[in-house]
Formats: C-alpha cells, sequence, structure tokens
C-alpha cells in the first residue's frame, strides 16, 4: 500500500500551525487579563462591530413593532365592537324614554308605560336584501335556533324597521315597514292621535298616513311611535315623522306622507324585540 507522503506532510503543518494559533492567544489572553494590552484595541474594535448589532437588531424590531400593530388594531377594532353594540343599546333605550317622557306630560304617571322599557331584545345583523325589486324585505343572521318567531318587531337604533315573515333555523326574512303590504298601528307622540300607516309601492323612504281626515289634529314634523294596537309592536317605538300634509276640499281625507325615523337603507345592526 502506499502512503501519499505530501498529504502527510501537509496535515503536520496544518497541525503545527493550529498549535501555534492556540498558544499564541494563551499568551494574549494572560497578557491581557494581568497587564490589559488590549483593552484599548477591544474599545476601538467595539465600534467596528457596532453596525453589526445594529443589522442583527433590525429584524427583531421590526418584528416587535408589528407585532405591536396588529395588536392595537385587534385591541381597536374589538374595543369598537363594544361601543357600537353599547351605542345601540343606548340609543334603543333613548326611543323608549322619549315615548316615556310624552306620556308623563299627558297621563301625569309612568306605571301604565313602565312595562315599555323592560321589552327584551337580541342584537342581529342585516346579512342580504331581496333580489325581488317588488319586495321590500332584508335577511338576518338570526333565526329558529335563537328563538326568533314569525310577526316578531325588528328595530334598529333609530326606530321600527320591520317584522319577521319567514324564519329558517339561522337566518330570517325581515319585511321593512315601508313595503306596500305592511301597515303599522300608530300614534302622534304629541297628542295621541292614533292611525295606521303603510308603505309605498315605490319608494323605500315614504309611507302613507291612511284614512286621516282634514281636521284631524297633525302637523308637519310630528313624530310617529307604535300605538301598541293589534298587539303586534309594543307601544313606543319610533316610526316615522309626518313630513307632508295635502288637504283637498274635494276629498274625504288628507293625504299625509311620512318618513320612517330608521335607516332602512344603511342600518346593519338590529335588534329583535322578545
Amino acid at each position: 500500500m502506499t502512503i501519499n507522503k505530501s498529504l502527510f506532510i501537509q496535515s503536520s503543518t496544518q497541525g503545527y500551525r493550529l498549535l501555534a494559533l492556540v498558544l499564541v492567544s494563551l499568551i494574549l489572553m494572560f497578557a491581557d487579563s494581568r497587564f490589559g494590552y488590549l483593552q484599548q484595541v477591544r474599545f476601538y474594535a467595539s465600534y467596528t462591530v457596532t453596525p453589526i448589532h445594529w443589522l442583527s437588531e433590525i429584524p427583531q424590531s421590526v418584528s416587535n413593532q408589528l407585532a405591536d400593530v396588529f395588536r392595537s388594531r385587534n385591541e381597536l377594532l374589538e374595543e369598537n365592537e363594544r361601543l357600537q353594540e353599547a351605542l345601540l343599546m343606548q340609543q334603543y333605550q333613548l326611543q323608549k324614554i322619549d315615548h316615556l317622557s310624552a306620556e308623563n306630560q299627558r297621563l301625569s304617571e309612568l306605571l301604565n308605560a313602565s312595562a315599555i322599557v323592560d321589552d327584551i331584545v337580541v342584537r342581529a345583523q342585516l346579512v342580504s336584501e331581496s333580489p325581488d325589486p317588488f319586495r321590500k324585505q332584508v335577511l338576518i343572521n338570526k333565526g329558529t335556533a335563537h328563538g326568533v318567531y314569525e310577526g316578531q318587531p325588528v328595530l334598529d337604533a333609530d326606530g321600527l324597521f320591520g317584522q319577521v315573515t319567514s324564519v329558517e333555523p339561522y337566518y330570517s326574512w325581515v319585511q321593512l315597514i315601508t313595503d306596500s303590504q305592511h301597515a303599522t298601528p300608530v300614534q302622534v307622540n304629541r297628542n295621541g292621535v292614533r292611525a295606521v300607516v303603510s308603505g309605498t309601492q315605490g319608494s323605500q323612504h315614504e309611507m302613507i298616513m291612511n284614512n286621516m281626515t282634514d281636521t284631524a289634529d297633525i302637523e308637519v314634523g310630528d313624530v310617529l311611535v307604535t300605538s301598541g294596537l293589534g298587539q303586534r309592536f309594543p307601544a313606543g317605538y319610533r316610526v316615522g315623522v309626518i313630513t307632508s300634509i295635502v288637504r283637498d276640499p274635494g276629498q274625504p281625507f288628507a293625504r299625509v306622507t311620512v318618513v320612517p325615523t330608521a335607516k332602512l337603507d344603511s342600518s346593519r345592526n338590529l335588534l329583535l324585540v322578545f
């Protein structure tokens, strides 16, 4: 068997070099520890490696900042959701307070009206609208699994929105109060005059006050609230505001136009009244 002498000599030379480097290192470490010869060298060498430290810290710093941004965003979204729900509930209570104030002025007592604020409400969200142009309906994300039933009143933050007409396990269809097939018993909040308002075939933002005589005590700007008659809607929820009264001597009834207070074309957060 032939031994490669050049390989052996090369390996020996590398071993001697390694040993020499180890000895030099030990001598320098000993001299530095005893006499501090390399202190200045280390001091100035630290300037050269400082940018390397800065560069090595950049990924961690960026990662921490991004984590803080996403964490702050999630916290803000959660807080916004809580505030929206709290605001919706406060606006719901405000609707009832307005009605109770009017009742207090007319009757000087609230014993019969105090039960109005005890209604149980559950939050729902609008998820879709009916594709049928002749039906004013929307789909909400609550159904029989949540206790929803046909005929159930639906509100938004500003007033009566509609009522449930069809129920599925996890979704329900809500007929808007401006649908031409929908009628709502109301009363004038100012004086208690009762009437019925119904939707129209065309506009989603208009209702008609039916069978009001020319002598009826109604005015433009009067607020209409649910009267509670028919036992479909609890009394006291805002329905609309009278915007126009046309009295024609040749007609037995005045034409009264009402604009709903609910934001039928923009509200997404709704309340189901139980």
